[in-house]
């Protein structure tokens, strides 16, 4: 017996934020595949058209808008019972008008806080965890004192930048530490020491938890921990692994080649983005990057870059 293929479209979606941070959203019409949803707005890339121009069409048939701007944000592929759906999200970075809904669909605008609130089409919920995350993951030095990681805290931006405290995980001064950053409104990710997250328990507040590649190799589900889950891969396995247990995020590595680990052999940014693309994951390129490679890295898949030593001023 022969199952025959499922249709498959490609979907350009926008991401539109306005001045005060609220994302726009549409619903979808109930007659249509998964109806009744909301949804980012978009619709299907006609045949050689630019996923630029794709979108501006859309946005301006669908909600007004005029001469909208976009940049690549992430890809996700989904394949649903009945279709095989690709959906290139872009940022939209300048429009003229006011987005309504002009066939007639409910258009609103909703805070961060209220997405996870929301019911979405199954390909669109990745996105909904990747534009609550920071571009940028800043690892905490080993080298740093304590002094000086406080010091460096109260000059990341907390808009653009995440804290993943790496080997400050079991720290003596950890508690310190993550009360400054609280006091600052950082992201921070802690490192999970076993497949059951950290010892000694998460403490409030934490917003992910890192599974190293040996503690992804020793998982047999998700970890019992209500943030964001990432995981680090360095190779295909670990992808199809941090995929298979429906974590969140994954830090990609390495790039580029780095002076820690000089003689590991680096990805490249085409395979890294082969790697990232259409991924329901929201991965962040590690490995000789640095905070002027967002374009690069979103361009490639990613949703962001980290690293070290470019990330501390």
């Amino acid at each position: 017996m022969t199952t025959e293929p499922t249709p498959a479209i490609t979907v350009v979606a926008a991401i539109i934020r306005g001045e005060d941070g609220r994302i726009c959203l549409s619903k979808r019409p109930d007659n249509k595949h998964q109806g009744g949803r909301w949804e980012f707005p978009g619709g299907k890339v006609e045949g050689g058209e630019r996923l630029s121009d794709a979108l501006a069409r859309e946005l301006h048939e669908e909600l007004g808008m005029e001469d909208s701007l976009s940049s690549p944000f992430m890809t996700i592929a989904h394949q649903y019972p009945d279709l095989h759906v690709t959906l290139h999200f872009r940022d939209v970075t300048a429009w003229r008008g006011v987005p309504e809904g002009r066939e007639g669909q409910q258009v609103e605008w909703f805070t961060l806080e209220q997405l996870p609130g929301l019911t979405f089409p199954a390909a669109n919920q990745p996105v909904v965890t990747a534009i609550t995350l920071p571009p940028l993951l800043a690892i905490a030095p080993d080298a740093f004192s304590l002094e000086q990681l406080l010091d460096g805290i109260k000059r990341l931006d907390p808009l653009r930048t995440g804290l993943y405290l790496r080997s400050w995980t079991h720290h003596p001064a950890r508690d310190t530490v993550l009360e400054a950053c609280a006091a600052e409104g950082l992201k921070v990710w802690l490192r999970a020491d076993s497949p059951q997250g950290v010892a000694g328990g998460i403490p409030e507040g934490v917003f992910g938890l890192h599974l190293p590649g040996t503690v992804l190799a020793d998982c047999d589900a998700r970890p019992d921990f209500g943030g964001l889950v990432s995981a680090a891969c360095h190779d295909q396995q670990a992808l199809d692994k941090a995929v298979s247990l429906g974590l969140d995020s994954a830090l990609l590595s390495p790039v580029n080649p780095t002076a820690t680990h000089p003689d590991q052999s680096a990805l490249g940014w085409e395979k890294a983005g082969q790697w990232a693309t259409g991924l329901p994951l929201a991965c962040y390129m590690l490995g000789g990057v640095g905070p002027e490679d967002i374009s690069r890295a979103r361009e490639h898949g990613a949703v962001g870059v980290a690293g070290i030593r470019a990330f501390w001023s």
